[in-house]
């Protein structure tokens, strides 16, 4: 089931398109066995807008409702779920800009920093906008804003740098 869009699919220009259909990941090795993620459905997940960045830093954002699944027991966003979005919605991104023997498995992470700066209880619609800060051969940069989608009070930042494996041998 694809990413529900916030305007109509036709909307939506080329490199949107093929933003919004990697939103989703790749499907599972083994669908009987559950690995950790988020699941986009649970928490209302909608692609709202990519850009590829002529001129501009390439980006693309998502809005996002905290439900209790990805909360601590103090009923807030819990750091490890915000961590997990940000990873997979940043490498969306890699993906979406890569092409043969750069980045085309969107690569590994090398570092993965987070600030958390106030809470996101449960129940909070946000904004989640990725932005390409570098994308060289070997390496990559993605940073990352979570919001209010009310104010545009930023919640929390990130830093995603990731290692292109393609042609690897490890």
């Amino acid at each position: 089931m694809p990413v529900p869009t916030t305007r109509a699919y036709n909307e939506l220009d080329e490199f949107e398109r093929h933003v919004h259909s990697l939103t989703e990941g790749p499907p599972p090795l083994d669908p009987d066995n559950k690995t950790w993620d988020y699941s986009p459905q649970a928490c209302n997940l909608r692609f709202e807008s990519a850009t590829r960045g002529a001129g501009a830093p390439a980006r693309c954002s998502y809005l996002f409702t905290t439900v209790p699944a990805l909360c601590s027991f103090a009923g807030n966003l819990h750091g490890g779920c915000a961590a997990t979005m940000v990873d997979c919605l940043t490498s969306v991104l890699i993906l979406a800009l890569s092409s043969p023997g750069r980045f085309s498995t969107a690569g590994t992470t090398r570092n993965l920093h987070l600030t958390y700066i106030r809470p996101v209880p449960v129940g909070t619609e946000m904004r989640l906008i990725c932005e390409m800060v570098n994308m060289g051969q070997r390496m990559a940069l993605v940073k990352a804003e979570i919001c209010r989608a009310e104010d545009g009070k930023v919640c929390i930042v990130a830093d995603h740098e990731k290692v292109n494996l393609d042609g690897s041998s490890m």
